[in-house]
């Protein structure tokens, strides 16, 4: 039986079939066509048509001859605002069952929310606001007070609340009049993250009625199969590498575009003798993704949160900053420009560099010493991946750019602005995706895990 899988992005829908041969699957074809924006459905069929070699390939579907996985990031994907009442803890697991979720967090808040907040929500509301708090029996006065803010706004989005269970009876109240559903708590005890639920929560919401009016709703009508967030499938791909690959249990994988980096890392924290760990428990797959930095619709604001490390490889380099500049201002100006000359690649090598060190730095943990009464003590947050030695670059860019090499970058942001150690990898193994397969295995996985996971490995290539 022909598996197909395609996914839909901002610019481009990108498709493949494959066969299926026990644990192995093999390409048969490709194909591609501009994504329509006002009207998904349109990009889609064309190159759902095209990988099953006929006319109207829905035909295949119903006699059960193909199988159909997709998924779709286009519009900028599922836009999630996170709110919660202390930043280190209710909020900071929020924030990870909105990135396990697939999304892209618009905004985060916190404590007792101001008119200003509400109004800004207001002027760009988020498809979900996730809205947590508490663990359950603890502080309900913020949770209740946020509520009723939000009941008196002009908010429309869908509400997620997954907060204190001690408030929920208020909140429901307060929030009855708008698209509200309460789920379990994200934090129900202080060590004891629960993600699950809320991001099963908004699957569902993204399933129901965010896909209305995107032309997503007719592909679900003429298939019968219904989509995932690009990013959702990313991240449940990952777990199915660490589970059915031998080796492959601890690996960094980047998912570099034009507007964000994702980050996604697999690893089992196991912290060495003498080291004392604080915050919340790292999640063993955990995503995080950076809407400013991109190499090309968010240039800009990468360019701004690089200064000093892009200062620094243009003077190793010998370009001037203006030239520098004048790319960016381009290359923001028209996406879909790809440089034809030495210098401009050079300016994209550079921007990536920097995009990547300071998203995989956001995404790791931090470490620094303390004086006790028994001696010095390390102290760490956030996840250690300096023992991680394999990174897998995916993305459009980084899947066709050979000459990329991660390591030369990550060194740049190994101490950060308070002076603490980064926690980011050392002794690095890069392996790209040369065949940009991953986002389209990561929908295949739903219905053959191993046998996805095995092919994407496979289709690596190791950089020397």
């Amino acid at each position: 039986m022909l598996i197909v899988s395609i996914d839909i992005g901002s610019t481009w829908t990108k498709g493949a079939a494959f066969l299926a041969d026990g644990v192995l699957l093999h390409v048969q074809r490709r194909a591609t066509s501009p994504t329509t924006p006002w009207n998904l459905a349109e990009g889609f069929f064309t190159v759902l048509d095209d990988l099953a070699e006929q006319s109207d390939a829905t035909e295949a579907l119903r006699r059960g001859e193909m199988q159909l996985y997709y998924s779709s990031s286009a519009k900028g994907g599922l836009a999630v605002a996170a709110l919660g009442i202390v930043p280190e803890i209710t909020l900071e697991t929020a924030k990870v069952a909105a990135y396990s979720a697939g999304a892209k967090l618009t905004k985060v808040l916190s404590y007792r929310l101001t008119r200003s907040d509400i109004a800004a929500l207001e002027e760009n509301p988020p498809d979900i606001l996730l809205f947590a708090g508490g663990t359950d029996g603890g502080n309900r006065d913020y949770v209740v007070a946020n509520a009723r803010m939000l009941a008196q706004s002009a908010l429309n989005c869908s509400i997620v609340y997954a907060g204190n269970r001690a408030a929920l009876d208020d909140v429901s109240e307060a929030l009855s009049g708008k698209d509200f559903v309460a789920v379990e708590n994200v934090l129900p005890e202080i060590d004891s993250p629960n993600p699950d639920p809320a991001r099963a929560a908004m699957r569902d919401i993204f399933l129901s009625r965010i896909v209305r009016g995107k032309g997503l709703d007719t592909i679900i009508k003429r298939t019968g199969v219904e989509p995932l967030p690009t990013p959702l499938a990313v991240y449940e791909f990952a777990h199915c590498i660490r589970k059915h690959v031998p080796g492959w249990d601890e690996f960094v994988l980047l998912d570099m575009g034009g507007a964000t980096t994702d980050v996604y890392s697999s690893h089992m924290e196991s912290p060495a003798p003498g080291t004392v760990l604080r915050g919340l428990p790292e999640p063993v797959v955990k995503r995080t993704v950076e809407g400013d930095l991109g190499l090309r619709v968010s240039a800009v604001a990468a360019a701004e949160s690089g200064k000093g490390y892009i200062a620094n490889r243009l003077q190793e380099l010998g370009y001037r900053r203006e030239e520098f500049d004048a790319h960016i201002k381009r290359v923001a100006a028209m996406p879909e420009y790809l440089p034809p000359d030495t210098r401009g690649r050079a300016f994209d090598l550079i921007l990536a560099g920097n995009c990547i060190a300071h998203a995989c730095a956001r995404h790791a943990g931090r470490s620094h010493e303390v004086s006790t009464a028994d001696g010095m003590v390390r102290v760490q947050v956030g996840r250690d991946l300096t023992h991680v030695s394999r990174i897998i670059g995916s993305g459009g860019w980084l899947a066709r750019v050979d000459d990329f090499q991660p390591q030369s970058s990550l060194p740049a942001l190994a101490v950060d602005a308070r002076g603490k150690s980064v926690l980011l990898p050392q002794r690095i193994e890069y392996w790209r995706d040369r065949d940009y397969l991953f986002p389209l295995l990561a929908n295949v996985a739903r219905g053959y895990p191993e046998a996805a996971a095995r092919a994407g490995i496979q289709s690596l290539a190791r950089s020397i």
